[in-house]
């Protein structure tokens, strides 16, 4: 006894072939897995019901191609996007910071990258997850009142960041110490 096929709608096929313009999708059973590149997709293309198939590894040239962590750091394409895994990789990002209260009673409010601990009488040491390629990278520091911090002994690894009275440069504790440190990371 020969088959007889019906669409979704009940249009009788005439061939054992289905006709992509008769497919009906909503039906079907969910992939139940990642997708992969080949695996195919229909697409109306130019939206007028000419229906064809595409694999997956097109949608790559439609959305674009996710930053490498060389091109985030050169800082230089307009055709990538950056993805939150990457980001930090881009110059313009902080690579650590941390906010700290040194009043006497060290306390860590917030950090990133950031581990920071009470080395002594105004001074901070920030040792970071992620080491810096090298002794060069930026740092940028605030603190309260009548004070001012600096660096001193930056390495890959850590900075120690002192604060001292602007009147007389001596080492003090202060109310609240934040830093932020920019640079190349390994």
């Amino acid at each position: 006894m020969p088959w007889t096929f019906y669409t979704a709608t009940g249009q009788q096929l005439k061939s054992t072939v289905t006709n992509i313009s008769n497919l009906d999708i909503d039906g079907a059973t969910d992939i139940g897995e990642a997708i992969a590149n080949g695996d195919l997709l229909i697409i109306d293309n130019g939206a007028d019901g000419t229906n064809r198939k595409t694999t997956v590894d097109r949608l790559k040239t439609y959305v674009g191609a996710a930053a490498s962590q060389t091109e985030m750091e050169s800082a230089s394409s307009n055709t990538v996007f950056a993805t939150p895994g990457r980001t930090q990789h881009h110059p313009g990002v902080a690579k650590a910071w941390g906010l700290a209260d040194n009043n006497g009673t060290f306390t860590v409010r917030a950090s990133y990258n950031d581990s920071q601990t009470d080395a002594g009488p105004g001074i901070v040491l920030h040792t970071f997850g992620t080491d810096f390629s090298s002794i060069y990278y930026a740092f940028v520091g605030a603190t309260n009142g009548s004070q001012f911090v600096t660096t001193a002994l930056q390495a890959a690894d850590s900075c120690r960041v002192d604060s001292k009275n602007t009147t007389d440069q001596a080492a003090a504790d202060v109310d609240w110490i934040a830093c932020v440190f920019f640079g190349d990371q390994a």
